[in-house]
């Protein structure tokens, strides 16, 4: 029995794992923080339940092939209930507000209601949600390993999508929400991505939820991996906690060992590296591994940029449920690292009844950062400790205040009870300039992704979601699986989905 040495315990790591077991490896996975999930991540704090990661995930949908996968993983199931919100986000300005409702017809009334002069604009937009509707994220076998008619069913598949995706991919959020003159409309395009995003990836999120494949598993992230944790036990694999890797050592064209930086070591016939790509090329690999995708992805930084959040997290002793699932709303100016601030975003965990102590609730709040933000919070930690900690707190009381004005109920009722900066997930993921997704898709620059080989290391395969931008979870899980096709591809052996 070939043995498998996983890095990194995230859903990559735990992907490539449980399906590594399936196929008839031994398998070990090595994660440097006290608990294996990555950055799909939860903990607690004053008795409430604090959730990091997952908002909606990809594959909730049946019939789709993500479906299968997170299936095959006991992430979803018969027995996994699903939270499917109405809308997808609610948005305040001005007086005014709009829901980007699933029902695609009743998204379409209300816009229309709301500024006629966009009817044109509107139409379009609507229309090109119910394209996106059907796209289904190819997760089942790597692009190679397809056969021709395996191939020409999803192109035949895909090209309706095809037809206005290589255009859509082409322009910024910046510039397909000028199409519009309602100022609310073009806050609609602007205000839950990045502007830097391509519009493309805008509407495959709400195509995504509007097809109800974006919804959410209950017990969010910490169901996800504990689920993901019990199967790969169950299998017969391993975790081991507290494993910094530092360093591969190397025989001839191949990876001999891993080291680790309590001074352990650990050998296999095959290394996945499933943590941070950044971790991977810059610690564990000579820098002559890296190779041209990965140069050009953190080279140039127009086409392939990466993003963060500063998070807060706020106890309420109050009502939250008709604030819906997420809230975006204008508010008076305020001042973060560096930068100026107009408006906020708002997680409502009123749907988790159990990550709140009777009778409370649980707000999140997400700031979007950026590298040179990323870079801020850096440098406070490092040098001045002290005045990272005011900062955060001082951020938080901010963004508490805009919240109280806005929704005045909540006024002396909110409680700051845990704040997260992009340095955190950096500190405790590794997470390249604290980015909890892959690089942004941009107009600059055509999608492509990493086949996770790395040229003259034969046991060495690359899993995550850094290898398919934009990454997240879903791209995780199906590196995973990918790399285990592909290994098993290389062994002779058949590939077991179970």
């Amino acid at each position: 029995m070939k043995k498998i040495a996983i890095i990194g315990g995230g859903v990559a790591g735990l992907s490539a794992g449980i399906y590594a077991l399936k196929s008839g490896f031994a398998c070990d996975i090595y994660e440097q923080h006290i608990f294996a999930g990555g950055q799909c991540t939860s903990w607690k704090r004053k008795g409430y339940h604090i959730d990091n990661c997952v908002h909606w995930l990809t594959g909730t949908n049946p019939s789709t092939q993500m479906h299968q996968v997170w299936k095959e993983l006991h992430v979803l199931g018969d027995d996994i209930p699903v939270i499917q919100n109405e809308s997808f986000l609610h948005l305040e300005s001005e007086g005014e507000s709009l829901d980007l409702w699933q029902d695609t017809h009743r998204l379409r009334q209300d816009l229309l209601q709301l500024s006629p002069v966009d009817a044109d604009a509107i139409n379009e937009f609507v229309d090109q949600i119910e394209v996106y509707k059907g796209m289904d994220m190819p997760a089942l076998k790597p692009i190679e390993q397809l056969s021709i008619k395996e191939f020409w069913l999803l192109l035949k598949k895909l090209r309706p999508i095809g037809k206005i995706h290589g255009k859509l991919s082409r322009i910024s959020l910046q510039q397909y929400a000028k199409r519009f003159k309602h100022p609310l409309l073009q806050k609609m395009i602007l205000a839950y991505m990045p502007h830097t995003y391509n519009v493309s990836s805008w509407l495959f999120v709400l195509g995504t939820f509007c097809s109800g494949n974006g919804a959410l598993p209950k017990g969010g992230s910490e169901g996800i991996t504990h689920r993901m944790i019990d199967q790969f036990l169950a299998l017969g694999g391993t975790i081991h906690t507290r494993k910094k890797a530092v360093a591969f050592t190397y025989g001839k064209k191949c990876i001999s060992g891993v080291t680790f930086s309590d001074g352990t070591t650990a050998t296999a016939d095959y290394y996945i590296a499933a943590c941070d790509t950044a971790v991977t090329f810059k610690q564990l690999l000579h820098p002559k591994y890296i190779d041209k995708f990965f140069k050009e992805h953190y080279s140039n930084k127009q086409a392939h940029p990466v993003y963060s959040s500063f998070n807060t997290y706020l106890a309420v002793d109050a009502d939250t449920s008709f604030l819906g699932d997420t809230t975006w709303f204008d508010c008076y100016p305020y001042w973060a690292v560096g930068r100026v601030q107009k408006n906020i975003l708002l997680k409502n965990f009123a749907s988790e009844p159990g990550f709140s102590p009777a009778g409370k609730n649980l707000l999140q709040t997400l700031l979007a950062q950026y590298e040179d933000d990323f870079e801020r919070w850096e440098d406070l930690y490092l040098r001045y400790p002290e005045k990272y900690k005011e900062e955060k707190a001082r951020l938080a009381q901010q963004i508490v205040e805009r919240i109280e004005t806005q929704f005045p109920v909540f006024k002396g009722k909110i409680e700051v009870i845990e704040t997260v900066s992009p340095y955190s997930f950096y500190r405790f993921c590794g997470a390249y300039k604290g980015s909890y997704m892959s690089f942004i898709l941009t107009p600059y620059a055509p999608k492509k992704s990493h086949k996770g080989r790395i040229k003259g290391l034969s046991n060495l395969y690359l899993s995550g979601q850094w290898l398919q931008p934009p990454g997240g979870l879903p791209n995780a899980a199906v590196t995973g699986r990918f790399t285990i096709q592909r290994l098993c591809k290389a062994e002779g052996i058949p590939f077991n989905q179970g």
